[in-house]
């Protein structure tokens, strides 16, 4: 039987606290991988998720859209593990309001947190990955593709990671350090489940397979592209919706 084995690898999931990048952790801590679970600011869910998975998670505090923050984080890693196996670049915030009612100040937020913060990270992370490879992981949405009915700016700066994690993936992969995205949209997060039912429900028809994705379906993803078993996947973005962008 086919397993995916990541014991003795190091992991760092940003926005590790909930929802996607929870699922994530939990998914790379059962296949053997000591999970570093970074968060912003909500501690208390941080060390709740850490505790539901138990010895193999750690916690670092830290914003990723600040570059002196993001440096501290990586020594903080190569001082403790010498190395850094797998990033996955998932912290990210999001808005659905038009482009002309959006002040200029959100707009560099988005970009921020979304876009600069996985390019520090990236940034930081490389030197700890090069002496013995690594695969990053870059989280971000269909609405590349499609638009996103609202929110220009969280559609561009989602768009913008696959310049980002191609280019690495071309500049990198002599270092064995593979580079990869998920697109994903319409997953059984909270932030869904505050959508208005008939809103939900409409979309969740246009999804030829009549569901929502469960954040444990990333996850999974996550941990495959982490693995051996993906060692020649580099410099692709994978879409998962169920169909819906393309059927």
């Amino acid at each position: 039987m086919l397993e995916i084995n990541l014991e003795g690898k190091v992991g760092l999931i940003t926005g590790g606290s909930k929802g996607i990048g929870k699922a994530c952790a939990k998914a790379l801590a059962e296949a053997g991988a000591t999970v570093i679970i970074n968060f912003s600011q909500n501690k208390e869910e941080a060390q709740k998720t850490a505790e539901e998975i138990g010895e193999r998670a750690l916690l670092h505090q830290c914003d990723v859209s600040n570059p002196e923050e993001v440096r501290a984080m990586m020594n903080a890693i190569g001082e403790k593990f010498g190395r850094l196996d797998i990033l996955v670049n998932n912290a990210g915030i999001t808005s659905e309001d038009l482009l002309e009612d959006l002040p200029e100040e959100s707009i560099r937020r988005i970009f921020d947190v979304n876009f600069f913060g996985a390019m520090y990270t990236s940034k930081y992370a490389l030197p700890l990955m090069k002496d013995r490879g690594g695969s990053m992981i870059f989280m971000s949405s269909t609405s590349m593709y499609t638009g996103a009915g609202g929110g220009a700016h969280y559609a561009a700066s989602k768009s913008a990671l696959l310049g980002l994690l191609r280019n690495i993936a071309k500049d990198y992969g002599k270092y064995n350090i593979r580079s990869n995205g998920l697109a994903v949209t319409m997953v059984n997060t909270d932030l869904l489940k505050n959508r208005k039912t008939d809103d939900l429900k409409s979309k969740i028809e246009g999804v030829p397979l009549k569901r929502l994705c469960e954040p444990e379906e990333i996850g999974g993803t996550v941990a495959f592209l982490s693995s051996d078993t993906a060692s020649y996947i580099n410099g692709e973005m994978i879409t998962m919706d169920g169909g819906r962008t393309y059927a």
